[in-house]
């Protein structure tokens, strides 16, 4: 994986337990942090747990400049290396950007299914990659400003585990990965879960067009009221967390 020095908490964890394993794939400038309390969730529940930290991520937003799209999909092939030896069977579960990475890499890799979480079907427009593609080549930044504190250093807030701001150019992978989700979508044969909250930011149907388009012969959805976009970290999760657990005790 890619990168510089990992910043604390987003080192990769695995939890040995039992099957059906499970590699958490966080989300968009987000580090494994994201994903934790899930990953004490599913161990509870007795399943193996590998939080994962994608290619760019958990180090310095400027990783991302000479970071890809496909490099996240590395990241996992990596991850269900890490897990073949502990467990036969791995399930896929992402937050965001980390479900269209689940989604795609469920469609290119052997798993026993996967869970897809505030997944966006339309992360970025044509029109807002192309901008970003040349506010990237002018060497621009998006997010929040830079941070000064000693204590949050990069990070976007003390209590979320994500940079404070990231390179433009970023965004044009962000629009490539979105465009490989929805070719891999007909191609996924695994069993998949996908759950979206009605009060998510995104808006839309993206729940709906994910899930017209899946080719697996079992596929589940579930639309949660009164979540955040970030159904891992909010505070009514527990009932997501056993939806998410029910789906894989059942593979």
């Amino acid at each position: 994986m890619n990168g510089g020095q990992v910043v604390r908490g987003a080192e990769p964890r695995l939890l040995i337990a039992g099957e059906p394993a499970c590699l958490l794939l966080h989300g968009f400038t987000a580090q494994p942090e994201e994903m934790a309390f899930l990953a004490a969730d599913l161990h509870r529940g007795g399943h193996t747990v590998l939080t994962l930290r994608l290619a760019g991520h958990g180090t310095r937003p400027a990783d991302l400049e000479r970071t890809r799209w496909n490099d996240w999909l590395l990241s996992v092939e990596e991850g269900l290396c890490l897990l073949k030896d502990v467990s036969r069977r791995v399930v896929l579960v992402g937050q965001s950007m980390g479900g269209m990475i689940a989604l795609t890499a469920a469609a290119q890799f052997t798993t026993a299914g996967v869970v897809a979480l505030s997944t966006p079907f339309e992360a970025i427009s044509p029109i807002e990659a192309a901008i970003h593609g040349a506010l990237g080549w002018l060497g621009i930044s998006l997010g929040k400003g830079s941070r000064e504190d000693a204590e949050l250093g990069e990070r976007r807030e003390a209590a979320y585990p994500a940079y404070a701001r990231f390179p433009a150019k970023i965004m044009r992978e962000l629009a490539r990965l979105q465009q490989a989700m929805r070719e891999a979508l007909p191609r996924v044969k695994v069993p998949a879960l996908v759950v979206q909250s009605r009060q998510d930011f995104h808006g839309g149907d993206d729940l709906e067009k994910i899930y017209a388009l899946l080719g697996s012969d079992r596929k589940e959805k579930l639309w949660l009221d009164g979540f955040d976009h970030s159904i891992v970290r909010d505070e009514k999760r527990a009932m997501a967390f056993e939806a998410i657990a029910r789906f894989i005790q059942s593979l």
